[in-house]
């Protein structure tokens, strides 16, 4: 069965998994501790939401969002980063 939900830092060793791939795709280097260091910063302090997508307990894709503002708009604006594996 397939969920999506909002990842808990118990997610964070697959979700640091997935985020790795995501950067490898962009021709980063591996660094799967820095992801997982990074992810868990964006959890605990709340500055970014992340979404996973799961299926039968094991994490398949995740989206990222950021909030940005906007000075001629005078709102803020969402920058989404999506992955399916």
């Amino acid at each position: 069965m397939n969920n999506t939900r909002k990842v808990t830092i118990q997610d964070l060793s697959q979700l640091a998994e997935l985020f790795d791939q995501y950067r490898v795709f962009y021709q980063k280097e591996s660094d799967i501790l820095s992801a997982e260091n990074f992810l868990k910063e964006r959890i605990e302090k709340e500055d970014s939401e992340i979404y996973v997508a799961e299926s039968e307990g094991i994490l398949v894709g995740f989206v990222q969002l950021y909030s940005l503002f906007s000075s001629t708009r005078m709102k803020n604006t969402v920058e989404k980063v999506f992955l399916k594996s």
